[in-house]
């Protein structure tokens, strides 16, 4: 899967960067609530814009497409005017483009459902699934595939954390079972939801520095930290975090310290959001037990809504306890939340940076900033991917009964 010149094409980086800072819409409100997270009607619409991008590549698959999708993408997403009808300009055009592919109408009822069963085809028989990850995995994630290891470094490390947070009766600040001795892969069929973890992952590191419940305690801090992959402010967060708590100086020390660890083990400064493109057929997930029904209603069901009931999520959470072997799949670097807000690729020769082992005393000027919960790369809360499902698009269908009617 040749998705390298599309991901890296500046003029699709433009347009996540204007979906995500769109003056027009960052200050309206979003229904969406994502495990908890306050999450800007902005970033919902670039979680919708990325599965299109997803869905996109996966179902035309053609570069000489990529032009004419962008500018059409382009258009919709500074037309669009709520989320519901963002996903619905976004299906109009993938219809638009496998029609354009085969050469047929979008009113025929024979080229409807030729247009149904390729799209079928793709996404589904041959389609894929994901998991999420950060890139410090990827090269071993290429050569060994995804596995069941637990880093028995990391769980010691994670201990500590939860122990003292505990400790101030803040539980569930590491989330998983700390006494596991595997652990279930996590995979999802929605690509909004890969894009989303890809952002938060680790799990654990997210909601350690910006994303967990706990932060909502604290009047200022970053909440766009760990997003931004920026270590200053994510240990700013953290100290603020603890001073709240009430820690003592030692038990803080210790935090900051592991904090530094992992941040330098998982090297989070130069991190790039990974998701692991995972053929549906080695997951038996490669079929619609109502796909006859779904093509054969093409005269009675309007066109968008039975392309949803083909590429909505159904599968938000598959858990897998068995290896997936390297030759099975596809690990693809998506552009990451600061290359998108800034606008700019990040470049490989970009300065490193410093960490530090400052304390609560070297933050009393900052400000400060916001929290999550854990697992390990890519292995989401089961609640969390749930919640993300009933406000992402696994929704999508029944957004578009409400907007077509059907």
């Amino acid at each position: 899967m040749n998705f390298k010149s599309l991901l890296k094409n500046e003029h699709l980086l433009s347009i996540l960067h204007n979906v995500l800072t769109n003056e027009t819409t960052k200050n309206k409100v979003s229904n969406a609530s994502i495990n908890g997270e306050s999450y800007s009607y902005n970033r919902y619409s670039l979680l919708i814009t990325m599965d299109i991008v997803i869905k996109y590549k996966i179902i035309i698959n053609d570069d000489i497409y990529n032009n004419y999708f962008l500018n059409k993408l382009d258009t919709i997403t500074n037309n669009y005017n709520n989320h519901g009808d963002l996903i619905i300009k976004g299906n109009s055009l993938l219809i638009d483009l496998v029609s354009n592919k085969l050469n047929v109408t979008t009113t025929n009822s024979l080229d409807k459902k030729e247009i149904l069963k390729y799209i079928y085809d793709k996404y589904i028989v041959n389609g894929y699934c994901f998991h999420s990850f950060p890139s410090i995995f990827k090269r071993k994630t290429e050569e060994v595939g995804l596995t069941q290891d637990i880093d028995i470094k990391e769980l010691n490390d994670l201990k500590k954390i939860y122990y003292i947070f505990s400790n101030h009766n803040y539980k569930n600040i590491i989330s998983r079972n700390l006494k596991e001795k595997s652990r279930a892969i996590y995979i999802t069929d929605s690509p909004a939801m890969a894009y989303y973890y890809a952002f938060r992952s680790p799990e654990y590191m997210a909601e350690l520095t910006s994303l967990s419940k706990y932060y909502n305690y604290l009047k200022d801090y970053n909440k766009d930290a760990f997003y931004l992959k920026d270590y200053h402010k994510c240990k700013s967060n953290l100290a603020s975090l603890c001073s709240h708590v009430n820690m003592t100086t030692k038990e803080e020390t210790t935090i900051l310290k592991t904090f530094d660890k992992r941040w330098k083990a998982l090297n989070l400064s130069e991190s790039l959001p990974c998701i692991a493109f995972i053929k549906r057929s080695d997951l038996a997930k490669n079929y619609l037990s109502n796909i006859d029904d779904i093509i054969n209603s093409v005269d009675t069901i309007d066109l968008n809504i039975l392309v949803s009931k083909i590429t909505d999520s159904k599968y938000p959470i598959i858990r897998r306890y068995s290896d997936i072997d390297s030759l099975d799949l596809t690990v693809i670097t998506m552009p990451s939340y600061r290359e998108i807000k800034n606008n700019m690729f990040i470049s490989k020769d970009k300065h490193k940076v410093l960490l530090t082992t400052r304390t609560r005393e070297d933050y009393q000027e900052e400000k400060r900033f916001n929290y999550k919960y854990a697992f390990s790369y890519g292995n989401a809360n089961v609640v969390a991917l749930t919640g993300l499902l009933m406000i992402s698009l696994g929704a999508t269908l029944t957004i578009i009964l409400k907007v077509l009617g059907g």
